[in-house]
């Protein structure tokens, strides 16, 4: 692994805090996975599928965070966490390129999860 410093817009975690959001990741697709065959296995209606949305989008914003080195959540709040230092982003530029970086990773989840969804709803619809 690299090395384990604050860069601005960058990496804002350690291998500990990558950890948790990798863990937390999965077990919001385990969620998601298990709402939507309890769904179906349930004969409720297909659109209830839509509600595992929050659950997908969790999943990959967790591991999007964990493979980037990057937590949106420190960004907004202007802090960093590796295993041995944590502390406050003080400089406005860094703070400003990761607001930038946390508003991208959030895109690209919301963008993964809307796409998984979507394939999701149209497979249990078609069945």
């Amino acid at each position: 692994m690299a090395d384990e410093a604050y860069q601005p817009g960058v990496c804002n975690i350690g291998a500990g805090e990558q950890r948790k959001r990798r863990l937390l990741g999965y077990a919001s697709f385990a969620v998601a996975f298990a709402y939507i065959a309890a769904v179906l296995l349930a004969d409720y209606p297909e659109t209830y599928v839509l509600g595992s949305f929050i659950f997908l989008y969790g999943g990959v914003l967790g591991v999007l965070q964990a493979r980037r080195q990057f937590c949106a959540g420190y960004a907004v709040a202007g802090h960093y966490g590796f295993d041995d230092a944590e502390g406050s982003v003080e400089d406005s530029d860094a703070r400003s390129q990761d607001i930038r970086q946390a508003l991208l990773l959030s895109a690209k989840a919301l963008a993964a999860a809307v796409f998984l969804v979507s394939v999701i709803y149209g497979a249990a619809v078609s069945v």
